[in-house]
């Protein structure tokens, strides 16, 4: 039976398939594809150019990427055969935008050679779901009118092994029985859970209908998406602006709980949300998502005073923050007080940099690396020297490993690791050699590309090659290898000079090396490092896309109304990608209060989030859209 949400549309743009439909009538509905208007061709061609003259540093290179990829699976299988799995969900929102302008680009120079060529509209298939968010059909239906698409909407109860073969099974040349290879173009990014080893290019399943999966955001990350959305203001589901993160449907699918701050109902204190673009920590993009997998530990809910403990709801209540005029999202409580979770199991992270993120002591795990230590040729020193810096410091040391140069035993140990402690350090296998692997398998514990890090480059030159640099030579072939590190890894001065040699931190893995005396040196850094993030409240970098003078009254008002919090204004000239950063930090000291007397870091990241929440209204209120996204890395070096 049809369901709920059936709709066709009379010019035969949305058309809602039914696997019992007769085969004949079936092939004939599944190839009609009629030509695409000139204006939305032209249209779709001009969002190409913008695309390709795009000179934002953080995304440009993801969009060139992504559009060669779509340019040979177009190449290789024709716009026909390349069709794009639209859900409505972000990432189906950002590859749907990038295969419209590259078909664009592909008819374009089509009609060079053939100026009698069909120019087909963009095709796109969605499953209906009996549980689905009208805000999701909302989109998809203003997507296909207003981009005048060929949608293959499958009926309510089809699955999409059944879909896709209907669709391969009659993807054939007009009016003979040849069947054409197909192409799906999906939004998986590595990160997903479901993502496996894909490459840009992998084919489908066994168990599936064969048919090429076409990632082309294989490599972006959460921030990469908001920052391309918001870029260049795409229309997305309006359910990210009310805190949903990942979409599914409405009963596995609720707010992200990481992004809750206060509000109320009817008298009664429900949480409201901030929107996706606001997650600080993107490893929690799937938190308001149910599952049955391990759990990954949240900051606790903020506390509740006596009268409203007292209230008996099924409401979560959060201490109020004011706004209460804003738009409030009523969910279960269950789920604002849930931990989110991760296909892998538990995910224990830094978050962007801190140690601590809830007051509670976190746990640290040591990974020795050298076939020396296990072949008993090196007694293992560099235990005792962790054990000792970090009992001084009162960090719990509780798992201590040793492996082999095996860059899978490497790759293992890590990910063990990281399911049973907050920070993993690393000690050995680090430098020039042919048996220094330790980075290249944290980057592939992490998943994570191997890249030239121009900061670190640069150190080696400054450090290690002096003539190299009064040459103006390349880098030598053993300081590429030393400068070739994890996409995500960072240099820290942890000692406080910069003189120092850094310590290389890729997420919550610090990565020291293995000769006893540098081991000792860092470590002891290392230890007074971690310690000191119990102190740290919840750090924010917000990144906008105005310039800083257009801002100052409302940076100001934020200032003047939340004393404890230290907010940074930094502008950015001649930088295509975005004009200015906001940076807020809780204060420790309270002015109110007897010097002396600290704030707790509840009270801190209370204080943060306040702040936050009142910047951010204004800033869309009087600046809309001027919030690309909020980093989860708290440097300044982009």
């Amino acid at each position: 039976m049809p369901g709920e949400n059936t709709w066709t549309r009379a010019d035969g743009s949305w058309r809602t398939v039914s696997p019992d439909m007769a085969s004949e009538d079936l092939r004939k509905f599944l190839i009609a594809n009629e030509k695409w208007s000139p204006s939305q061709l032209k249209e779709s061609f001009k969002l190409y150019e913008k695309f390709v003259s795009c000179q934002d540093s953080y995304v440009a290179p993801l969009i060139t990427d992504a559009l060669c990829h779509l340019d040979h699976a177009l190449r290789i299988y024709g716009p026909r055969s390349v069709v794009c799995s639209y859900n409505g969900g972000k990432d189906a929102v950002v590859i749907f935008h990038l295969l419209r302008a590259a078909i664009a680009h592909y008819h374009y120079k089509k009609v060079k050679t053939n100026p009698q060529v069909k120019l087909e509209r963009p095709r796109v298939i969605y499953f209906d779901h009996k549980d689905e968010f009208p805000d999701i059909l909302e989109l998809l239906r203003d997507s296909v009118c207003k981009y005048d698409l060929d949608m293959i909407a499958f009926e309510e109860g089809t699955s999409f092994s059944d879909g896709l073969k209907l669709l391969i099974d009659h993807n054939v040349v007009p009016g003979t029985e040849h069947a054409i290879p197909t192409s799906f173009v999906l939004g998986t990014r590595s990160s997903d859970p479901n993502a496996g080893d894909q490459g840009y290019f992998a084919p489908s399943s066994l168990y599936m209908p064969a048919f090429m999966r076409v990632n082309p955001i294989l490599k972006w990350n959460y921030g990469h998406v908001w920052h391309f959305l918001r870029l260049f203001k795409l229309p997305y589901c309006t359910l990210y602006d009310q805190g949903y993160t990942s979409l599914g449907t409405k009963k596995d699918t609720f707010p992200c709980p990481a992004l809750a701050v206060a509000g109320s109902s009817n008298g009664i204190d429900v949480p409201r949300f901030w929107p996706a673009y606001m997650l600080q920590d993107w490893d929690l993009e799937r938190a308001g998502r149910k599952k049955k997998n391990k759990q990954k530990s949240l900051p606790p809910p903020l506390p509740r005073n006596d009268s409203q403990k007292s209230l008996e709801t099924n409401m979560s209540t959060i201490t109020d923050l004011g706004a209460s005029e804003r738009r409030n999202i009523q969910v279960p409580m269950s789920i604002v007080n849930a931990s989110p979770t991760s296909e892998e199991g538990t995910i224990n992270t830094v978050g962007g940099d801190s140690f601590i993120s809830d007051g509670v002591r976190r746990t640290v795990g040591l990974l020795i690396i050298g076939d020396e230590i296990l072949k008993g040729l090196t007694a293992d020193v560099n235990t005792q020297a962790a054990a000792k810096e970090l009992r001084t410091q009162n960090v719990p040391l509780t798992k201590v490993a040793v492996v082999s140069d095996c860059p899978d035993s490497i790759v293992n140990e890590i990910k063990r690791l990281q399911r049973e402690v907050d920070v993993v350090i690393t000690s050995g296998g680090v430098g020039p050699t042919h048996d220094d692997v330790t980075i290249k398998s944290v980057a592939k514990a992490l998943n994570k590309q191997m890249v030239l890090h121009e900061g670190m480059a640069k150190l080696l030159q400054e450090k290690m090659g002096k003539s190299v640099r009064k040459n103006n030579a390349t880098l030598t072939q053993a300081q590429t290898k030393m400068a070739t590190l994890p996409s995500n890894a960072k240099l820290r001065y942890i000692s406080g000079d910069t003189n120092d040699w850094p310590t290389l931190q890729c997420h919550n893995i610090f990565i020291l090396p293995g000769v006893p005396q540098f081991f000792a040196k860092n470590m002891k850094d290392l230890a007074k490092f971690l310690s000191t993030q119990l102190e740290r409240s919840a750090t924010y970098k917000v990144v906008l896309s105005v310039d800083e003078a257009s801002i100052v009254s409302i940076l100001n008002d934020a200032v003047e109304h939340h004393p404890n919090v230290n907010f940074g204004s930094y502008p950015f000239i001649g930088r295509p990608d975005f004009q200015t950063v906001l940076t807020l930090e809780g204060r420790i000291v309270d002015d109110d209060i007897a010097i002396g007397n600290s704030l707790t870091k509840e009270e801190m990241d209370q204080n943060v989030k306040r702040a936050l929440d009142d910047l951010i209204h204004e800033l869309e209120n009087n600046e809309g859209g001027s919030v690309l996204r909020v980093d989860n890395d708290d440097g300044l070096f982009f």
